[in-house]
């Protein structure tokens, strides 16, 4: 979740429940300033009657007496008038057409008036149905600009947030881009935001930084490979004259063989090493069309010798012509060595190595038995299958790193018996 939407979120769950919880609390308020309102006027009313009833003639019209509405009305006190003054809510009926009534709400107030010096009880009512449908009004009224309160702010919210936010997008979009081997300085968008602007320095200075190391790891790289070819060509150079000359004793020639493995082995591992260096550090380039199958089986041939030694049965399926891919060439032929070298290796004497060939990927399984390591680990530098199987423990990486740097992907599963590598094409 972007942090604009999660702060917006929260903001907005407020607003929510401030407009939820403020709308009844509104509601309850007016209310009770309308029925405040309507008790108020209903005691005035009440003084106003009391003030006027001299203008009656006698008990016997001012009995008879009612309003024009027919909301206040005068008559005897009976056992059963309340002793106090009281207001309160009722509900009469409302005739809305010859057959159909209604009830409607009234706010009602009961006193005692005296008239001669004589006791009358007086009811008077105040409809409310007005004061409902103004109070419905009002709250709808201040419901509605909540809303649109709350919608815009979300949009302002939005707009203005995406304006101010703009650098700094700008400054992501520029670290995307931004490669360490290239010797291009990070162009990051000006901003008047204090927060921006230290960001982008910061940033500007940490690229720069990695730019440097990056060059000094490579410059590195290419120094300490060089300078090893020469003292282990020379080592290798003076054990083969070393073992040419006479007489040399068994134990002899078995130190001289056994230093010889030691810097040939040595000398791949520096080669190995190299290439990866140089995967990692440097795009792909000299791209262009090759054959899958016709490399494929320039491999097999060199490869020829080895898979008799061990007696082992080739099996291809697939096509025998093709997919063209837009590859660099000496890569993809390291890759592919890489694959068939690690099946020869570790497939037991008189087993069978199957290769299938499609469109869009190329398989090449083999034999054995079981990982003694986790599969999730043989890609790594330096894990091997089975110890003492020879080989240097960077073949399946530098593959790895291979089809990662050419847009392929390489995987590893074993099933039924079978180690099978799917180089799944792009």
């Amino acid at each position: 979740m972007k942090l604009l939407d999660r702060t917006l979120r929260t903001y907005l769950g407020y607003s929510i429940v401030v407009m939820l919880s403020s709308t009844p609390v509104f509601y309850v308020v007016i209310e009770r300033l309308f029925i405040d309102d309507v008790d108020e006027a209903l005691i005035f009313r009440k003084q106003t009657i009391q003030r006027q009833l001299g203008r009656f003639a006698n008990e016997k019209a001012l009995v008879q007496w009612h309003d024009l509405e027919g909301n206040t009305l005068l008559r005897r006190v009976d056992p059963k008038t309340p002793a106090r003054d009281s207001i309160y809510d009722t509900v009469y009926p409302e005739q809305i057409d010859p057959v159909t009534t209604e009830p409607e709400p009234f706010r009602e107030l009961s006193a005692r008036l005296q008239y001669r010096g004589r006791p009358l009880q007086l009811i008077t009512r105040i409809s409310l149905v007005e004061s409902e449908d103004l109070l419905q009004a009002i709250v709808l009224t201040q419901a509605s600009l909540l809303s649109l309160l709350l919608v815009g702010f979300v949009l302002l919210n939005r707009r203005s947030a995406r304006r101010l936010w703009q650098p700094f997008y700008g400054t992501l979009e520029q670290l995307r881009r931004f490669e360490v081997d290239k010797n291009e300085s990070l162009a990051l968008p000006p901003s008047g935001i204090d927060e921006f602007a230290e960001l982008n320095q910061t940033l500007g200075v940490l690229t720069n930084r990695s730019h440097q190391a990056y060059l000094g790891q490579k410059e590195f790289t290419e120094n300490a490979a060089h300078e090893m070819q020469t003292p282990l060509a020379i080592v290798q150079s003076k054990l083969e004259r070393l073992a040419q000359t006479q007489p040399l004793t068994d134990e002899q020639t078995g130190l001289i063989g056994t230093l010889s493995g030691v810097t040939v082995r040595l000398s791949r591992l520096n080669k190995s090493l190299l290439l990866l260096a140089r995967i990692e550090n440097q795009p792909v380039t000299e791209v262009g069309p090759v054959n899958l199958s016709a490399l494929l089986n320039a491999l097999l041939t060199l490869s020829a010798e080895s898979i008799q030694a061990k007696g082992l049965h080739l099996k291809r399926t697939g096509l025998d012509d093709g997919p063209i891919e837009q590859t660099n060439r000496a890569l993809l032929d390291i890759l592919l060595s890489n694959l068939l070298v690690n099946a020869i290796r570790y497939t037991q004497p008189g087993g069978t190595i199957t290769i299938d060939v499609q469109r869009d990927r190329l398989t090449i399984a083999n034999i054995g038995e079981p990982l003694t390591i986790p599969p999730d680990k043989l890609f790594d530098r330096f894990q091997r299958g089975e110890t003492g199987a020879g080989g240097v423990g960077l073949g399946l990486a530098i593959a790895r790193k291979i089809a990662e740097a050419s847009g392929y992907s390489l995987t590893y599963h074993f099933a039924q018996g079978q180690h099978k590598f799917s180089l799944t094409l792009g």
